[in-house]
């Protein structure tokens, strides 16, 4: 014998919702993952700004400021079949007091290139 249940709507009438506060130990550990999460952020952006700030050195940028990494792809290079990452970076050139971005370049054969645009200020 099969059973059926009967749901019945009754329109005008609502349930009576309870809200629970959260205990502080569950909002101790989310604001200690939000902290953690930023910091995190923080710590991966000021790593790609060193290594990028390194491979301009390498590029002849010597004097640079405000450095932005804004992605980061790795790639192929088809003409000697080495991997490497391409750096979307804006900076500033102190020596020359230009404003430059565009794209960095290095392969794991320490090989660099650059396709940058700089405009005075």
């Amino acid at each position: 014998m099969v059973k059926y249940l009967k749901i019945e709507i009754y329109i005008g009438d609502y349930m009576e919702q309870e809200v629970r506060k959260l205990p502080k130990k569950t909002i101790f550990y989310i604001g200690l993952l939000c902290v953690l999460g930023v910091g995190f952020f923080y710590l991966i952006s000021y790593g790609q700004a060193n290594k990028v700030t390194k491979i301009l050195h390498m590029l002849g940028y010597k004097n640079v400021a405000n450095v932005k990494v804004y992605a980061n792809h790795e790639f192929l290079r088809e003409d000697i079949n080495v991997k490497g990452y391409k750096y979307t970076v804006s900076f500033t050139n102190l020596d020359s007091n230009e404003d430059c971005k565009g794209f960095v370049l290095k392969d794991f054969k320490r090989n660099v290139t650059d396709e940058l645009i700089c405009k005075k200020r």
